[in-house]
């Protein structure tokens, strides 16, 4: 009897069932199949089973020993999170995140395989990842000293940070609310270290070697016996797990929970030791304020002199001497020998100066600052007075965004700090951040911006809100919107200049498309706006941004090579990419086929992902009376809002989406899926019957032979023409004479004569003349004539049948969207769209169809959207400057944090 070693697996309860509370998920695992079980408390129990991703069932098959197997799978679970991050590319590296809830296909996310890559053994075990407690973040190691971070939503890639102090990362967790990564580390010697990393954007990140001391446990601190059960995590991986940011591990028969781990901040404020003050102007220093009444005192904020302490009305500001540290208080001459590197701007009184996330804290009042003194710039004479407090605001942002990209990118992610810039105009900064810090010597300074599809999701969403529901609409939700969105508000603002304002749209829109080539999480938030620029008449974007190379040459580049072809048109073939796990018992697993890599190579995807895709909310039904209802009367349609359908089905204006090849994709895609569900619910026999009973053809063909009959038989039908009489009269006498003409010859008895008469219809008869050579002159005088003039119709008509056939193509398209708009409304369809609800559509790239979107493609490619915008139009009226004249002198902020520490 055969054995097979390789049946070891795992069981374990979801965390994040959909079910209701009275429902439990089991999920049992084994190298083949994922069985789920809804254990219902009640009494009845519901169970599926799916196929294993293709990746990882490919990768257990091989493997014979069981354990390993059940280690394999153990690593590659968390909670509902199911990842696969095995590959065959050698430059690239797929990492697949699937949810077992809902058994789709979250995202896939890339790495780029380092140099070291290959002097790792990881002996058949997948990365080191972790998911944080929101499902926002998703972290990953290799196995070596390298973390990438990413954005769940998007895939997108926010920074790779190499320890170089860490030798194999074994172990990653977020922990207190998603703020620190905790790492646990295998050293050459095979002792473990504890390493935190403060994923916020502070400078002082990074906190090797925690003691044990530091680490604080459920009911006692960290002990000597603990460490060495932690020292066997790589071996013994079932001791220890993750619950909700909180690490659990079995010691001596007793689980211990890692509640917090402390670490050593800066925290920057007032020094007590400091009493000397000193009044300054507050319309120098506050001359946003029109009250200037009131003092405005500043201190030294140490005994060394090196920055001073400004606190005014509504503000609180920390400036630093350009060259040498101050004198005394009288020494301070505003922007004229100073650099203000602090700026808090506020509503109310400000509160006392403190500093505890050291440039986070810094990075984000600059940007809160910038949204206040936008709002208090209502004329040119303010604009002129707040004009060198925005520069200096601005170039405090700047400054650290050049010399620290990384940990801009991080705080990018937490705080919203893209929405401050775009609330207050800061045209020039927001362009510096989307395209002009490209330097080619450092790559870690490109791509500083990540689109993020909702402001709720940031984790300090509601610092924003508390400070912009002053400036804000009442009426827009701010929670559910985007940068994007964000700007088209404000360009629909009355207090807007809507030329000037929405550069900031282009800016965004070009930024997205141009980096989307690499990955189609760039675009998720164009998806969303797309409709709103259709209905607010922004037209000229939306043509432009058809004509960007990612809507025609954005290549498909995820690791499955398993589609389903739902079309095959004379103009498209198009694909859709399998993006779920397959239940077992399904014969949708027949629908899908794997495609060569030849085949492979020229398949590319539209950028748009989810962009016909929504929610239906459409509950099952069942029953007798469903059923009846369901053959007997017509289906109504869904009692949703506009707002809730997919964006494709949104936009207004569709004739310029449909300029160019990729949209075919969609409706074709959505075409074929649709016909072929009713082609599955009727009968076929009644198909048969509809199609080819044959009585619509037998009506057009009777109409179309009736005057054959007439003309070139009419005796059959007895319309033989009478012949003509003619009656003489003879003079005076009384006979009257009587002549009849004889039949005539019909034109039409033959296909030769009726072809001869219809030609000597437009000549004339030249039988009486002999001279022959008049005869040939006017022959060809005549087809001459006639080629000449015809050639000319021709070339008069060409431009209208163009115009013609496109109008047509057109119009095919304009028919297919109503049926598919239909039919998406359409409250009881014909099948539930499971498999087919695809957040990514592909096609297979013709050149040939695609000659005209290429040539115009190619004309526009280096017009940027915001081409537009002149620069005397306002962009870079916030001139900047740098203070970087002594390079031996530190940065401010270094400086500054360093001078305090002491």
């Amino acid at each position: 009897m055969r054995r097979d070693y390789r049946l070891g697996g795992i069981v374990s309860f979801l965390k994040n069932s959909e079910r209701s509370s009275n429902i439990a998920t089991l999920i049992c695992m084994n190298y083949m199949k994922i069985q789920k079980l809804n254990i219902k408390l009640n009494g009845k129990s519901e169970e599926c089973s799916y196929m294993l991703p293709r990746k990882l069932f490919k990768e257990l098959e091989n493997v014979k020993d069981a354990e390993k197997n059940w280690k394999y799978l153990l690593k590659s679970r968390y909670q509902e999170f199911l990842m696969t991050d095995t590959s065959d590319n050698e430059q690239m590296q797929y990492i697949e995140i699937y949810n077992i809830n809902t058994s789709k296909l979250m995202n896939v996310f890339h790495r780029h395989h380092g140099e070291d890559d290959f002097l790792i053994s990881r002996n058949n075990e997948p990365g080191i990842f972790a998911v944080s407690t929101d499902s926002r973040l998703f972290a990953y190691s290799y196995g070596d000293n390298v973390i990438v971070l990413y954005l769940m939503e998007s895939g997108l890639e926010i920074v790779s940070k190499r320890f170089d102090s860490v030798c194999k990362i074994k172990f990653l967790e977020f922990i207190e609310k998603d703020k620190k990564l905790f790492i646990i580390e295998k050293d050459k010697d095979g002792s473990v270290k504890f390493h935190i990393w403060l994923i916020l954007g502070c400078l002082n990140d990074y906190f090797p070697n925690i003691s044990k001391d530091n680490i604080t446990l459920s009911e006692t601190p960290l002990s000597e016996n603990d460490i060495s059960t932690l020292l066997n995590c790589s071996e013994y991986y079932h001791i220890l797990t993750k619950a909700n940011g909180t690490i659990v591990f079995l010691n001596d028969k007793e689980f211990r929970i890692i509640l917090d781990t402390n670490i050593k901040k800066t925290t920057i404020g007032e020094s007590d030791r400091v009493t000397d003050e000193h009044e300054y102007n507050s319309h120098d220093l506050e001359p946003w304020n029109q009250n200037n009444s009131k003092r405005v005192i500043g201190k030294f904020l140490n005994n060394d002199k090196s920055a001073l302490l400004i606190t005014g009305q509504n503000s609180i500001q920390v400036w630093k001497p350009k060259s040498k540290n101050f004198k005394n208080l009288n020494d301070f001459k505003n922007f004229e020998n100073s650099n203000l590197v602090y700026i808090l701007i506020i509503e109310r009184n400000p509160p006392k100066f403190q500093i505890n996330d050291d440039m986070t804290t810094i990075i984000t009042h600059a940007c809160k600052s910038l949204t206040y003194l936008y709002m208090h710039t209502k004329d040119i004479t303010s604009k002129k007075r707040n004009q060198k407090f925005v520069s200096g605001t601005i170039n405090i942002i700047k400054d650290f965004i050049k010399k620290y990209p990384d940990n801009w990118k991080l705080m990018e992610v937490q705080y919203p700090l893209m929405a401050y810039l775009i609330y207050s105009r800061s045209f020039s900064l927001i362009k510096y951040i989307l395209f002009d810090n490209n330097d080619p010597q450092e790559k870690s300074a490109k791509k500083l911006h990540r689109p993020q599809s909702r402001y709720g999701s940031y984790p300090y969403y509601n610092d924003l809100e508390s400070y912009l529901k002053l400036y804000v609409d009442s009426d827009f939700c701010l929670k559910s919107a985007n940068n994007l969105e964000l700007s088209l508000l404000i360009c629909k603002s009355r207090d807007s200049r809507r030329n000037r304002d929405s550069v900031m749209l282009a800016y965004l829109l070009e930024y997205y498309s141009e980096n989307s080539m690499a990955h189609i999480g760039w675009m998720i938030n164009v998806t969303k706006i797309l409709p709103k620029l259709s209905e607010h008449g922004y037209d000229n974007y939306l043509n432009s941004l058809y004509y960007k190379p990612c809507f025609g040459e954005m290549k498909y580049n995820f690791s499955s090579n398993i589609f389903q072809t739902l079309a095959n048109k004379d103009t498209l073939k198009v694909y859709v990419p399998l993006t779920r796990l397959i239940p077992i018992n399904s014969f949708n697993i027949f629908n899908y086929a794997t495609i060569s890599d030849d085949i492979l190579s020229d398949i590319y995807m539209v950028p748009l992902p989810n962009f016909t895709t929504y929610d239906p909310k459409i509950k099952a039904k069942t029953g007798i009376v469903y059923f009846l209802r369901k053959i007997l009367f017509p289906p109504g349609y869904k009692n949703l809002d506009n707002n809730k359908f997919s964006s494709f089905l949104k936009i207004e204006k569709k004739k310029g989406l449909f300029s160019f090849l990729s949209w075919w994709s969609y409706l074709s895609d959505k075409e074929d899926l649709y016909f072929s569900d009713v082609r599955e619910f009727v009968p076929k026999h009644i198909i048969g019957l509809f199609y080819y009973t044959g009585i619509y053809l037998l009506a057009i063909e009777f109409s179309q032979m009736k005057k054959f009959v007439l003309f070139g038989h009419p005796s059959f039908t007895n319309l033989n023409p009478s012949n003509p009489t003619f009656t003489l009269k003879n003079g005076n006498e009384t006979e009257n004479l009587t002549l009849t003409e004889t039949n005539p010859d019909n034109p039409f008895d033959t296909m030769w004569n009726a072809i001869l008469s219809t030609y000597y219809w437009s000549t004339l008869n030249l039988n009486v003349y002999e001279y022959w050579p008049l005869k040939l002159l006017f022959f060809l005088a005549h087809v001459t004539l006639v080629l000449v003039l015809l050639n000319m119709i021709i070339a008069l008509m060409n431009g209208e049948f163009n115009k013609a056939k496109e109008d047509g193509k057109l119009g095919l398209l304009m028919y297919r969207e109503e049926l598919i708009n239909d039919y998406e409304r359409l409250d009881d369809p014909f099948s539930n769209q499971l498999y087919n609800d695809s957040p990514y559509i592909c096609f297979l790239r013709d050149s040939d169809l695609m000659k005209k979107w290429i040539s115009k493609s190619q004309e526009l490619k280096k017009t940027k959207l915001y081409s537009w915008f002149s620069e005397s139009t306002g962009v870079d009226e916030e001139k900047i400057t740098f203070s970087d004249d002594d390079e031996n002198i530190k940065s401010w902020y270094k400086a500054f944090i360093s001078s305090n520490e002491n």
